[in-house]
């Protein structure tokens, strides 16, 4: 069996070690060693893991499963380094983000350094079934943006529906998890149908990841997070939280929250106003209410795979719902 927190704690520094010794070259210092920077940072590696994870649950090596786990990872990275920009956020893994120890242009053509170089990274081995591995990996990251836009979008609009957010993050968040853990079942040989399956159930687990994602960016510190906290309120991104805040509120929550939502008032007051106006309207339990409504409805799913798998997926859920950053 392939319980996940445990493989994970044993293929955390295996992958870190690999990954950090990931051959760059030397010239042009100014794409390179901000690149070396970002893969340098302390990421928590999970979609990696799980990549691996599944592919052990089949009985595959970790170390035939490393380039495509290093090519997920640098996909995510690509996109931490534009989401930074977009945001403007000032942390990432516990130091300045790419865009702020350097600049934007420079953040920019790392993130498409990093991105081109997934590519590179999953190519660069004869991989077992890398034609099937590669449509999945190509269409992860398509989701991923088509995400993004949507968030982006959500910040101009007004009325934003919980069943658009949660669209909005399976897309973002949800299918680079998916595509991770398919990828790792491909490289066993699973069926279609096996894949459909452990897509359907990822996607959920993704949902929950990012809501709790969502929860610690309110209830944990910059600290523990490694990351700007409150970014996401001044640019009144919508979260789950945020969405579930105004439909609940009465008039006077609203002009209260809205009052609070400014950068003026989150860079002099923090969020812990907002945190307890949150806790008293009851959003912070109607979060933590949706994320194990979603956790259910993934396991009861995940009974269909057989028992390796689905050892995997739900000790892996367990894992993302009890972490603490």
């Amino acid at each position: 069996m392939t319980d996940f927190k445990t493989f994970y704690s044993d293929y955390l520094p295996w992958f870190n070690a690999a990954f950090r010794a990931y051959p760059l070259p030397d010239y042009p210092e100014n794409l390179y060693n901000p690149v070396r920077y970002a893969m340098d940072g302390n990421g928590k590696r999970i979609r990696p893991a799980l990549l691996a994870a599944m592919a052990d649950s089949y009985g595959i090596k970790r170390e035939d499963s490393l380039n495509a786990a290093m090519a997920i990872e640098m996909v995510h990275l690509f996109s931490l380094i534009h989401d930074d920009i977009m945001d403007d956020d000032q942390l990432r893994h516990s130091k300045p983000a790419v865009h702020i120890k350097w600049d934007v242009n420079t953040g920019i053509l790392a993130g498409d350094a990093i991105f081109t170089l997934a590519f590179k990274c999953l190519t660069d081995k004869d991989l077992p079934a890398l034609y099937r591995a590669g449509r999945i990996f190509i269409q992860s990251i398509l989701d991923v943006c088509e995400g993004q836009s949507r968030d982006l979008a959500f910040e101009s609009t007004d009325d934003v529906s919980e069943e658009a957010y949660l669209a909005m993050i399976e897309q973002k968040t949800g299918h680079l998890l998916s595509g991770a853990a398919k990828i790792g079942a491909v490289f066993g040989g699973a069926s279609e149908q096996e894949l459909e399956l452990i897509e359907s159930v990822i996607l959920g687990m993704g949902r929950s990841f990012q809501l709790q994602d969502d929860l610690l960016e309110l209830t944990s510190s910059p600290e523990n997070m490694g990351k700007t906290l409150g970014s996401d309120l001044i640019a009144k991104k919508k979260t789950y939280l945020l969405i579930k805040a105004y439909q609940t509120a009465d008039k006077k929550q609203r002009s209260l929250l809205d009052s609070m939502l400014t950068p003026d008032y989150i860079l002099n007051n923090g969020i812990n106003s907002i945190r307890e106006l949150f806790d008293s309207m009851g959003v912070i339990e109607m979060t933590k209410n949706r994320i194990r409504l979603e956790a259910e409805m993934t396991r009861t799913l995940s009974l269909r795979l057989p028992e390796r798998q689905q050892q995997v997926l739900n000790t892996f859920s367990s894992f993302i719902l009890n972490r603490n950053k």
